[in-house]
């Protein structure tokens, strides 16, 4: 299974990488920057830049989706529209790479959204925050337009910690998590989703919990 990425470079994104491989998966990771190449490269990721100034990037992120079989945005601020360069003014990463996979014929697509950045986070963000949490309303919105097999995962506070394999899955029209979870727990989850078929058309929150995560996906809907 091969699965673009964006966000790879990020604390979740490499776990998720990671937790692809060592299910046989290949990770295609979108990068902004070439300094990021090499390293992606001898973790087993496969680099596609996009030159977030050129009218081509739409173009380069259709190439980069043909022949895959899933997309995940694991992006985490930064996210609204512009935050990919001038291509982007009016959309956000979200409505590109979602549009972009519906044209291609990509139909799975995992969203990570937010409701509970951590601490850092929200201080890092300041008055922003409010407009953070809009775009990640929207991006949800965005995704749920297209005709496409997707998911959206709002996980708790993340936070670095020793994998457990366990998670508290929460389902319904609205939901939130509670509490926190582990990025390398939530980078797992995001991988059995993929394959997941009770997960398509949910919006499901997640956070450390007691059942096996791939009992937790597996038990939607039951």
């Amino acid at each position: 299974m091969r699965v673009v990425i964006l966000g790879v470079t990020t604390g979740l994104g490499a776990r998720l990488a990671e937790s692809l491989l060592g299910r046989g998966m290949t990770p295609v990771g979108l990068v902004r920057s070439a300094e990021h190449t090499e390293a992606l490269k001898e973790a087993g990721v496969e680099p596609v830049v996009l030159d977030t100034h050129s009218a081509e990037l739409r173009s380069t992120v259709v190439r980069a989706l043909t022949g895959a079989d899933a997309v995940v945005l694991a992006a985490g601020t930064g996210t609204g529209p512009g935050s990919l360069g001038a291509a982007t003014a009016t959309a956000s990463p979200a409505a590109l790479l979602s549009g972009a996979a519906e044209r291609v014929g990509v139909r799975r697509f995992v969203l990570v959204s937010a409701l509970l950045p951590s601490a850092a986070d929200r201080a890092a963000l300041g008055n922003d925050l409010p407009a953070y949490l809009r775009e990640k309303a929207n991006a949800e919105q965005a995704l749920a337009e297209r005709d496409l097999d997707w998911t959206v995962l709002r996980p708790g506070t993340l936070r670095d910690a020793a994998p457990t394999g366990r998670i508290l899955l929460r389902s319904g029209a609205d939901p939130g998590p509670e509490g926190e979870i582990g990025r390398a727990d939530l980078a797992t989850t995001i991988t059995y989703t993929l394959t997941a078929p009770r997960t398509v058309h949910r919006t499901l929150a997640v956070s450390t919990g007691s059942c096996e995560i791939s009992t937790a996906l597996a038990g939607i809907g039951t």
